[in-house]
């Protein structure tokens, strides 16, 4: 229920984010969030608009993504190589450096994922047709404890977690289309819950984390392509 609750907080958090995209040098005013309805879907969290209709958009332009990591203050002390194999240790702070590292990967892996689709076009100019895809990962968390002097073979059962957010908007008349959310641990599905077998080092870690957004834009191109051609077919 905790989390539910929270993943509830963040849909709605991301619902009120500032977001603005000229075209033709007009602000795109985005309405229609109190009239979603909720569904079930892929993601845990699915709103769709009642008069939705995925079938009249075949392209799909992407606004830059929001992303916001918890402030969690200076990392923990780690005093034993054990203590870091227990679950629930962390969160821990995500260095500058590293965020940049983690946003670029993330946003590489949303656009090689969606460019894949049958049924949409990742564009770069809005024309007719477009449906405007805005994201956000909001409070993302670091299972990865800071650097100690002494401390060997880490391993970990998961990197960190975070939230998704993904709107679909008309792109001529801002209208939400459709909003779906989940909250998910930073990891590929094959070792979920399990720890790894080998240590955690940076390679391994940044290889889990683009696994995982490699696998977070799969759904959602999957879950794109399988609604349009539902309705295509009623």
């Amino acid at each position: 229920m905790k989390k539910f609750v929270t993943l509830s907080c963040a849909l709605l958090l991301a619902g009120g984010l500032a977001f603005a995209q000229e075209q033709e040098k007009k602000t795109i005013e985005v309405t229609g969030e109190d009239e979603l309805q909720q569904e079930k879907g892929r993601f845990q969290l699915t709103f769709v608009h009642p008069n939705a209709d995925i079938t009249r958009y075949d392209k799909i332009y992407t606004w830059d993504p929001v992303y916001q990591f918890r402030d969690v203050g200076k990392g923990r002390e780690v005093t034993s190589t054990t203590s870091l194999l227990q679950t629930g240790q962390g969160p821990f702070a995500v260095r500058t450096d590293d965020q940049q590292k983690f946003e670029e990967l993330v946003n590489k892996a949303m656009l090689k994922e969606l460019g894949r689709s049958k049924k949409f076009e990742v564009v770069d100019q809005i024309a007719p047709g477009t449906l405007l895809l805005r994201s956000a990962f909001l409070d993302i968390t670091s299972r990865v404890p800071p650097s100690r002097a002494g401390i060997v073979d880490v391993h970990l059962t998961t990197v960190g977690e975070a939230t998704m957010v993904f709107e679909l908007i008309d792109a001529e008349t801002g209208v939400i289309q459709a909003r779906v959310g989940e909250r998910r641990l930073i990891q590929p599905p094959s070792s979920m819950y399990q720890v790894g077998a080998m240590p955690s080092n940076s390679a391994t870690i940044w290889a889990e984390v683009d696994m995982w957004a490699s696998d977070v834009a799969r759904d959602l191109r999957v879950a794109l392509d399988k609604a349009k051609k539902k309705a295509g077919k009623e």
